[in-house]
C-alpha cells in the first residue's frame, strides 16, 4: 500500500467517526455536555413530567388489602390561608381524570377545593381494577365491558365504598385541612354507575354527585333494583346530583341517553324534598369525547361561587 492510500484510509476513518458523533449529537437527549452517551434510564429522568402542586400518597385498603395511590392537588391559597378548610372532589379513573381536572380547576371561576384522585389498584390491570371496584354486582357473563378476567372479578363496589369511607376519608382528614361537610364524588362510565349506586344506597357519603355517561345497562339494569329498594325504605334523599351524557351515546346495544333520563325521572318521581337534580345532554359528544365538557359543567354545578 502506498503512502497516499494510507493517508486516504485514515481520512475516511476520521470522517466516519466525525459523522457518527454528529449523528449522535443531533439526537440531543442521548449526549451530554461532555460528549458522553446518556442511558435510557437517565433519558427518562430528563423527560419526566410532573403536574405542579400535586402530591402522591400510597394507601392500602383495610377492606380488601389492595394498594392504591391517592393523587392530591391543593388549591392555590392552601399555604397562605392557614386556617381555611376546603371541600374535596373525589375522582375515579384518575389516570386520565386527575390531570384533566387539575387543569380545568385553574381556569374556572369557582370556590377553591382539593382534588383527590384514586388510582387503580396496584398489580391489577385497569380493566380488572375498575370492574371489581366500580361494579355493584357480579356479572361474569356480561356481554359488554372489559376482559373475561375483569368480568369474573366484578361486583366489589361495596368494598371500594367502604375503603373510601374508612381509609380515604380518614387519611384526608388527618393530612389536610378538609371541609368534610362538602364532599363531591365524580364518576364517568363505570364510575358513573358507581356514583349512582352510592347515591341510592349510601347517599350521605357525599353531598354532591357528578354522574357522567353512567353504564346503567350493566347487569340487566341492576341500578333500578337498588333505586327501587331505597325508595321503599326512605322518604327523603338529601343530595345534589348532576347527570350528564353525550348526545351521541346511542348505538345498537343501548340508548344510554334515554337510560340516563329514565333514571333521572325515577328519582324525581319519588318527590324527595331534599334532592336537587340537574341534567345535561351535551351536543356532538360521544362516550369517549364527552368527559371534558361533563366535568367542567359538573365542577361549576358543585363549586360555582
Amino acid at each position: 500500500m502506498n503512502k497516499f492510500s494510507s493517508i486516504l484510509i485514515i481520512v475516511i476513518i476520521a470522517m466516519s467517526c466525525s459523522n457518527g458523533n454528529q449523528k449522535n449529537k443531533a439526537i440531543g437527549d442521548k449526549i451530554n455536555s461532555n460528549n458522553e452517551v446518556i442511558s435510557d434510564n437517565e433519558t427518562k429522568k430528563l423527560t419526566s413530567f410532573e403536574i405542579k402542586g400535586t402530591e402522591v400518597h400510597q394507601i392500602q385498603s383495610t377492606i380488601n388489602q389492595k394498594h392504591y395511590e391517592l393523587y392530591v392537588k391543593l388549591p392555590k391559597s392552601y399555604v397562605s390561608s392557614s386556617d381555611k378548610k376546603y371541600p374535596i372532589l373525589v375522582l375515579t379513573d384518575s389516570d386520565y381524570a386527575f390531570p384533566l381536572v387539575t387543569s380545568i380547576s385553574r381556569r374556572v371561576k369557582t370556590e377553591e377545593f382539593i382534588i383527590v384522585g384514586i388510582s387503580y389498584s396496584k398489580g391489577d390491570s385497569p380493566g380488572v381494577s375498575r370492574t371489581r371496584d366500580y361494579m355493584p354486582t357480579n356479572s361474569p357473563n356480561e356481554e359488554r365491558g372489559h376482559s373475561k378476567e375483569s368480568r369474573l372479578a366484578s361486583g366489589k363496589a361495596d368494598d371500594f365504598i367502604a375503603f373510601i369511607k374508612k381509609d380515604v376519608f380518614s387519611f384526608l382528614e388527618n393530612t389536610y385541612r378538609t371541609n368534610m361537610s362538602k364532599k363531591v364524588f365524580s364518576g364517568h362510565s363505570f364510575g358513573g354507575l358507581l356514583a349512582s349506586y352510592i347515591l341510592v344506597t349510601t347517599p350521605n357519603l357525599f353531598e354532591y354527585y357528578l354522574i357522567g355517561s353512567p353504564s346503567f345497562w350493566y347487569d340487566n339494569y341492576c341500578i333500578n333494583n337498588f333505586e327501587e329498594k331505597y325508595s321503599k325504605a326512605n322518604t327523603n334523599l338529601r343530595a345534589n346530583v348532576f347527570l350528564s351524557i353525550g348526545e351521541k351515546e346511542k348505538n345498537n346495544n343501548s340508548d344510554m341517553v334515554s337510560e340516563m333520563l329514565t333514571f333521572e325521572q325515577r328519582l324525581l318521581s319519588r318527590n324527595y324534598s331534599d334532592l336537587k337534580i340537574k341534567s345535561s345532554i351535551i351536543p356532538d359528544e360521544d362516550h369517549l369525547t364527552v368527559y371534558p365538557s361533563f366535568i367542567t359543567k359538573g365542577i361549576l354545578f358543585a363549586f360555582e361561587k
